[in-house]
């Protein structure tokens, strides 16, 4: 029995499946059958995984918390840690212009964001916006190119709990610097294209 159809079959039997912490729990006015807890066990992996599909934003909503964070000129990530914007206002809101969000949280008592995250921001904004300045290293690689990929890389594979490159998912900081990376080698190829013409 697949994790969808164990999800559905609980939901009949009235028990809903959440996850707190990670860990898989059910909730029933009532015990449930032995034989469904039974399966739950044998599958718990595969709900877990399924569950936490589900709860994953999509990425229209991600597009739009960027632009929030864009209009309110911080980071995405304190949006989310300290409860300005939650996963229901991902599911809800995303639909809405970002302008409107960003006023409705300019309004709040925990606002404005921190002058270190400000600051922040706008070191990476204006570090995504240098001109480039072409200079050969060994073999022709800009040293911008590897700083850009260095940046992008230590940030989406290692630094970043919210970035899955795999799947095009990057948090703001994190599309600004693959935005970095793309542009250096964007560069770097048509370089390459006119030295060899």
């Amino acid at each position: 029995m697949s994790a969808a159809e164990l999800l559905k079959l609980a939901q009949a039997k009235g028990v809903l499946l959440a996850l707190v912490q990670g860990r898989l729990t059910w909730e029933a006015d009532h015990q449930p059958p032995a034989d469904l807890l039974a399966e739950l066990v044998a599958h718990k992996a595969e709900i877990i995984e399924a569950l936490n599909g589900a709860n994953d934003p999509p990425a229209e909503a991600m597009e739009w918390l960027a632009g929030v964070a864009r209009l309110l000129e911080c980071l995405a990530d304190y949006l989310l840690g300290n409860g300005l914007v939650d996963r229901f206002d991902l599911a809800e809101q995303h639909q809405h212009p970002p302008r409107l969000a960003a006023r409705l949280i300019r309004s709040h008592p925990q606002w404005p964001a921190p002058a270190q995250l400000r600051e922040q921001f706008a070191r990476v904004r204006e570090e995504a916006r240098e001109p480039y300045e072409p200079q050969s290293a060994d073999g022709g690689i800009s040293p911008n190119w590897i700083a850009a990929r260095n940046a992008y890389h230590a940030h989406a594979f290692g630094a970043c709990p919210r970035c899955y490159p795999p799947l095009k998912r990057h948090c703001l900081i994190g599309a600004e610097l693959r935005a970095r990376y793309d542009h250096e080698t964007h560069i770097l190829e048509a370089h390459d294209g006119k030295s060899r013409a």
